[in-house]
């Protein structure tokens, strides 16, 4: 079969890794594109890919509102993905905007996410043109419920289920090979449409937050944006593929990202959210209420999260405490990138397999011996 991947953020790439890995392991043919985003183009490097960089200025448009910059760059993009695709035949398309494509084109697409349809409205023009939309069991899609192909997972295990991600303490550095306390502090850049009046972990609140932890052990920030002078020093600077590993090793987690946070959750590191999106995705909730993995914060809550921070990061044994609850949700979660591979290669059989008996994901709730 011939596939399209149009990978537009880091996180993208991570969904799809496994999957386009294994596609193509199996003799499939698989165009990967990108467009420049972060350290996206570095991620895919390592992989060894044949890729085609379609947007390598970005997408982002300087000097307008960030709607109006959304709707421009939309038809910028569709307009880059006809010039590649022209005179050429896929099976399938799977990423964002590949479904205006093809519509365009005759050609089916499939589009994941795990957003709340009603937290991200934005969200509709990909709803609306997709054949199908690939989204956790718990993810409420609103008037687009029917499109739905939901999976008993989160979006992380499609790449840190641990059929996929065996964490090594090669790849971290070996000042933290010892028995020392290290945390992580993530702070995001709120640039994303759906962050648009968003607020997170201000420079004010990282230096209450350093405050607590470097007595206990050290202390590192990993930041989208420009860090003042003072902080600087505890810049995270490594290998960005070697992320989840210091994650997963890390002692507590601390991040106005939902993204990482069920990352960390799902490694079982313990795991803060403080930011004002957490409440609108629910995954978190579960996480939060049912795993007791993941404790989240609003921004009026400070006092609050900087006790949870201080509890945390003193308790004793918590690490093999939440390594347990993280061993119990894997038990009851699915493989995710072995139930997509199934579903891309098998298409549409696989559709109609699943639109039949949506049990059949069960198949893929293996986990390594």
């Amino acid at each position: 079969m011939k596939f399209l991947f149009f990978l537009v953020h880091p996180a993208k790439f991570h969904f799809h890794k496994v999957q386009i890995n294994e596609l193509k392991k199996r003799g499939h043919q698989v165009d990967v594109l990108i467009t420049k985003k972060d350290i996206l183009e570095d991620l895919v490097l390592s992989e060894g890919w044949d890729y085609t960089n379609i947007y390598p200025e970005g997408r982002k448009i300087k000097y307008l509102h960030v709607y109006l910059a959304a709707v421009i760059s939309i038809f910028r993009t569709v307009y880059r993905l006809l010039k590649f695709t022209y005179g050429k035949n896929y099976d399938l398309f799977i990423g964002d905007l590949t479904s205006i494509l093809g519509r365009i084109k005759n050609i089916p697409s499939i589009y994941a996410t795990d957003d709340v349809f009603s937290a991200v409205p934005e969200q509709a023009i990909f709803f609306q043109t997709t054949n199908y939309i690939v989204a956790p069991k718990i993810t409420d899609l609103g008037r687009y419920k029917s499109k739905k192909i939901s999976y008993n997972g989160y979006k992380a295990l499609a790449h840190l289920h641990p059929n996929h991600f065996t964490p090594s303490k090669k790849n971290i550095h070996e000042s933290l090979h010892s028995d020392q306390n290290f945390f992580i502090i993530r702070c995001t850049g709120f640039q994303a449409t759906h962050d648009l009046n968003k607020k997170g972990i201000s420079d004010e609140l990282l230096f209450e937050i350093i405050k607590i932890l470097e007595p206990i052990g050290k202390v590192f920030i990993s930041s989208e944006r420009e860090l003042p002078k003072q902080l600087i020093k505890y810049e995270l600077d490594i290998n960005k593929n070697d992320i989840n590993h210091y994650m997963y090793y890390a002692d507590l987690f601390i991040s106005d990202s939902t993204t990482m946070s069920t990352e960390a959750a799902i490694l079982g590191t313990p795991s803060i959210e403080f930011d004002e999106y957490f409440y609108e995705i629910e995954q978190m909730s579960e996480l939060e209420k049912t795993y007791k993995l993941v404790h989240c914060f609003r921004t009026s809550d400070k006092e609050d999260f900087l006790k949870k921070v201080s509890e945390l990061s003193s308790k004793p044994g918590i690490k093999q405490e939440y390594q347990k609850r993280r061993d119990d949700l894997i038990k009851e979660k699915i493989d995710v990138s072995a139930f997509l591979i199934w579903l891309f290669e098998n298409y549409p059989n696989s559709v109609n397999n699943y639109i039949s008996d949506d049990s059949v994901q069960d198949n893929f709730r293996s986990i390594p011996s």
